[in-house]
Formats: structure tokens, C-alpha cells, sequence
């Protein structure tokens, strides 16, 4: 620990973040039972590192498995030319600004100068991947440096008309496609390195079972996508939960380990889940995301707790996501996870089946000296009817990322239509950290709203970085 900064030392100490009111302590790998609404032991929260990367053998610099053997296509299969030119990711352009209102303690607002200077598309995902060659700045004050400075814009080089797509890999239930399923396709995808993208078509049909996108260094690029537009007829689904699998990264009904440039595309990805079904943690996650530049267009995402889990391979990675004219629902902490990710003209539908209140909508872990956690812009903040007092978000306070202390999550909701079921403080201190750099000896849940807030007077940036915010929404959830 550095001498610079004995306050982290005693945080550390004293142990960082309360998780739950019980007096039990939570399991490894699993939630606990912090929920603002009783719904079970079922919160995403805790250490859950399983299933990254395997644990036998040394990751590589970019994050990707080491390749053994060069191998090279198998019999029969070639790389296939790829579409020319760049497509948006949509012809919306972004959200009317909402009415100017004025920052409150519990609903901060981003002044005009820092909405559109830091918190645009384009900034957030500009860099990322490796910060700070791996190493944790000290104290987990900035500057930091991001080993991919490369400007990356899905926005305006979206993944493209499908139409223009030549499959290498065709998946087809009724037989008529390379695959009938997934089980081998993306393993067979990999191994063609000399590939600049393999593109991977899904015939409509409801695929059950779990699906993995391994991880490998010299994997090529892959799109995997439906030619037809309505997201609802090729549908990826399971239907385990944290306490039956051993883990939310092996909830999920789809991990996506790639190391970078994955793509999907009007296609769903759901875990139907019964919660109770099985006694323990109830977190049951659609689609693990932890790959760097991963996009997202016109694809449905369901579940109830842990939908959307976008993470990345270790504290030090930022892995980007970009996700467009898709829809995400749930009815707890279902957007989570340490990952960067961007939500552009997206819904974030509520659903009130087990609860109608109380509940929020993102978790997330971000690390304080990763620039970025969640930005959601031009989106919809839906509900099924009768919803209310339901919470933006909560930070999660990450336990595997008790190690350096530094799990205080960040999200900025901007230029968004927040729907009626939008508590007026939006932001919840459930399940939050008691303790902090700045209190170290805290024993209240904080919201850590800007890094004032987090750290000792003196030490953090300056000007303050913002961690939660929203900047001139609509609706009649919105500030007004």
C-alpha cells in the first residue's frame, strides 16, 4: 500500500463496502440479500470471477487465451469477402434536450459544458481496454493511460445491412445451415484468424441452451445476426440462475469471452429463469458481455435479475460496449457489472410481476479510475403498468474488487424520456458501501455521487468527476 495514501490502507483494513444488512456472511460468488424490496436472496452482488479465462494457463496482453498450435481453416472453409463502406448505427439522431433544471443534492445535474465535452458517445468509448499497462493508479487517482486510444465510433460505423453479409457459418434448427445449433460454431469461427470477420447467420428459431463465444487472441472479428428484423424470432434462451450454475458468469445464457470486435444483431438473448426454482442466489443473467468493442444493434435482452452483466477480465481492463435500438428489461439491478457501456436510443423496461416498487434498475462496479461506467443516451425509461418509486440505479460496491477498494460505480443518464415510475431521487444507497476513503470508519450507506465524495479532501480530481448524473431528460420521471 503507498505511503501516499494511508486512508486506503484503513479502509481496506476495516474492510470496504456493506453489502447486506444481514449478519451472515454472503457466499463466494453469489449475491446477497441486499434487496430494496423483498424479493429473496437474488442481488447481483459479490465476487463472481469464475469462467474468465481458464485458470491453467497465463492470460496474453490483449486479454485473449494463448493459441498453442497455428492452426488454419479447416477443409472447405474460406474467408468470405466482406461488406465495403461504413453504415450508421441508426438515422435517429440524438434526443431533444429535456427542460434546463437545476443540480439538487440527491438529482445532480450535469452543467452543459461537461454533458458535451466528457459525456457524448464518441468520448466515452474513444479509449479503453488496458489502463495503466495493468497496474491500479495509486490511491486509484488519475491520470491514467488506456493501451487503445483508437476513437472508436460504432455509432457511426455501425455493424451494417445484413443483406450485404456473406455467412461462413450458417446456424438452422431444421438442418439446412452448417449448424443446428451452437455448439460448435464459434470454436470453428475462431480458428479462422486469417479471417478479418467471420460473419455467423442465425435462422429464426428458439435456440435453448447455453452458448459461449470463447476467448482467443488470434481470433478473427464475429458478427453473428438474423437477416430478419423482428429481434423476436431468433431467440437464444436458457433458463439457470446463479445458486444452479455456481456463479452469474455461469448464469448466463450466453457469454460473450471474445476478446474484442464481437457484433450481434436482431437477434434476442433471455434467460427465463423461475426465481425460487432453487434455493440460494436467484441472479440469472442473459448475456455475459466482457469482450473490448462489443456492439450491439436491435437486440433484445430478458430477464429479471442481472439481465445485462457487462464486465471485463480484470480491474485494469476497460472492455467498451455499445448497445443500439436494442431493449433490456428486468425488475432488479438488471444492467450491471464493471464494464463501460453505452446505451443509445435503447428502452429499459421495468416489469412489475414480482414487485412494483423499490427496486433499481443498474448496478454498476465501475472502478473509480476508469473514466467511464454506463452513459445511456436517447433512451426510453419504460414500465409495466403501475410501477413506481423504482430507482435509476445503485452502486455496487463489488467485493472482487475489494483488493484495491476502489468498486464505486458511474452512470449519466442524458438527453433520455424517464417514464412516471422513476423515483423523484433516483438513486438508492441500498446495498451501497458504509465506507470510503474520505470516511473510513463510515457506518451508513453513502451514494457516492461525485469523487468528492469519495475521496479525503485534497486527493481526488479537480474539478470534482461526476459518478452519477443526468443531464436535461423528459418525461414525467424526469428531474423537473
Amino acid at each position: 500500500m503507498s505511503r501516499n495514501y494511508p486512508w486506503l490502507a484503513a479502509v481496506l483494513a476495516l474492510g470496504i463496502g456493506a453489502c447486506s444488512s444481514k449478519s451472515q456472511s454472503p457466499p463466494q460468488d453469489t449475491g446477497v440479500n441486499d434487496a430494496p424490496v423483498d424479493m429473496g436472496n437474488d442481488s447481483p452482488t459479490g465476487n463472481d470471477t469464475a469462467d474468465d479465462t481458464p485458470s491453467d494457463v497465463p492470460t496474453n496482453d490483449d486479454g485473449g487465451v494463448p493459441d498453442g498450435p497455428t492452426t488454419t481453416d479447416g477443409p472447405g472453409v474460406e474467408c468470405q469477402p466482406l461488406p465495403t463502406g461504413t453504415t450508421p448505427a441508426g438515422t435517429a439522431p440524438m434526443q431533444d434536450a429535456g427542460p434546463t433544471v437545476t443540480t439538487t443534492a440527491t438529482r445532480p445535474e450535469l452543467a452543459q459544458d461537461v454533458a458535451d465535452s466528457q459525456y457524448t458517445v464518441q468520448k466515452v468509448l474513444a479509449q479503453g481496454f488496458n489502463i495503466n499497462n495493468g497496474a491500479v493508479p495509486d490511491g486509484g487517482v488519475g491520470p491514467v493511460t488506456y493501451s487503445e486510444n483508437d476513437n472508436w465510433d460504432p455509432q457511426k460505423n455501425g455493424i451494417g445491412d445484413p443483406a450485404t453479409f456473406t455467412p461462413t457459418f450458417t446456424v438452422a434448427m431444421d438442418g439446412t445451415g452448417t449448424h443446428t445449433n451452437f455448439s460448435t460454431v464459434f470454436t470453428e469461427a475462431n480458428a479462422m484468424g486469417t479471417c478479418g470477420r467471420v460473419y455467423i447467420r442465425v435462422m429464426p428459431g428458439t435456440y435453448r441452451g447455453g452458448v459461449v463465444v470463447p476467448s482467443k487472441a488470434s481470433a478473427p472479428a464475429i458478427t453473428v445476426y438474423s437477416t430478419d428484423p423482428d429481434a423476436s424470432k431468433t431467440v437464444i434462451i436458457n433458463n439457470a440462475a446463479t445458486a444452479s450454475a455456481g456463479s452469474m458468469t455461469l448464469s448466463a445464457t450466453m457469454r460473450v469471452l471474445a476478446v474484442r470486435n464481437f457484433q450481434m444483431k436482431n437477434m434476442t438473448v433471455a434467460n427465463d429463469y423461475a426465481e425460487d426454482t432453487v434455493t440460494g442466489n436467484q441472479t440469472a443473467v442473459a448475456i455475459l458481455v466482457q469482450g473490448d468493442r462489443a456492439q450491439f444493434e436491435n437486440v433484445r435482452f430478458l430477464g429479471n435479475i442481472g439481465t445485462l452483466y457487462v464486465k471485463s477480465t480484470s480491474e485494469t481492463l476497460a472492455a467498451r460496449s455499445y448497445f443500439r435500438d436494442c431493449y433490456v428489461e428486468g425488475d432488479q439491478d438488471f444492467i450491471t457489472g464493471r464494464g463501460t457501456a453505452v446505451f443509445d436510443h435503447t428502452e429499459i423496461k421495468y416489469l412489475t410481476a414480482r414487485a412494483v416498487s423499490g427496486a433499481s434498475i443498474a448496478y454498476p462496479s465501475t472502478l473509480a479510475y476508469n473514466h467511464y461506467g454506463y452513459l445511456f443516451d436517447s433512451c426510453k425509461f419504460t414500465a409495466d403498468t403501475g410501477a413506481s418509486g423504482v430507482f435509476l440505479g445503485r452502486q455496487w460496491p463489488e467485493s472482487s474488487d475489494n483488493a484495491t477498494g476502489l468498486s464505486v460505480g458511474k452512470m449519466i443518464v442524458r438527453n433520455s424520456t424517464l417514464g412516471a415510475h422513476i423515483a423523484a431521487a433516483p438513486w438508492s444507497s441500498m446495498g451501497a458501501r458504509t465506507m470510503t476513503p474520505k470516511d473510513p470508519a463510515g457506518t451508513t450507506p453513502v451514494v457516492v455521487y461525485t469523487s468528492d465524495d469519495f475521496y479525503p479532501a485534497g486527493v481526488g480530481p479537480t474539478p470534482a468527476e461526476p459518478f452519477l448524473g443526468e443531464y436535461r431528460n423528459s418525461g414525467p420521471g424526469a428531474h423537473q
